[in-house]
């Protein structure tokens, strides 16, 4: 699910979330709970970069070798990295993951080494708050064991876990 805010007078869209859920009824509950609103794609014309999102997401998840992150800054969809992210520290995790190609893999002490930081555990914080999991790629990151960890602060979820293996699998697939 895309969580996005489009702004008519300035044509500015905004992304604010990119949720996974395990079925439908947990999106439907998470719909309901959060009062979004839900948009067919034929009733967006005039959130275009929505749509095209849209399309970029899917030809990643079907394993197109792409800069998912830099695709959608072309597309001039504003991912509010400054509202999300208010610390230097925060910024500088995700910088570190923004700057991975796809495919590569890291661990907490990785990104720690090139902030210059041992502060792993907020480090899997910041992480685990990632509203764009997949844009602002936190599968990539592993334990230092080479496990595979939790995904989107959860690591006793199983299909979390499996998502983040299938989305390593995708990437490694090109």
């Amino acid at each position: 699910m895309v969580s996005f805010r489009c702004f008519e007078e300035n044509k500015n869209t905004v992304l604010d979330q990119v949720r996974f859920f395990v079925n439908e009824t947990d999106a439907l509950n998470y719909i309901l709970r959060e009062k979004l609103e839900i948009f067919e794609d034929n009733s967006l014309t005039d959130c275009k970069e929505i749509l095209a999102l849209k399309e970029l997401i899917l030809n990643y998840l079907s394993g197109k070798n792409f800069n998912l992150f830099d695709s959608i800054k072309a597309l001039n969809i504003n991912l509010a990295e400054e509202e999300k992210f208010t610390t230097e520290f925060s910024r500088n995790v995700i910088k570190s993951l923004i700057n991975l190609d796809r495919g590569e893999k890291t661990t907490y002490s990785e990104i720690g080494a090139k902030i210059g930081s041992k502060a792993y555990r907020a480090i899997g914080n910041v992480l685990r708050k990632n509203p764009l999991p997949l844009i602002i790629p936190c599968h990539r990151v592993l334990k230092k064991s080479g496990d595979i960890g939790g995904f989107m602060g959860e690591s006793d979820k199983s299909w979390q876990v499996n998502l983040k293996k299938n989305l390593l699998k995708i990437e490694e697939s090109n």
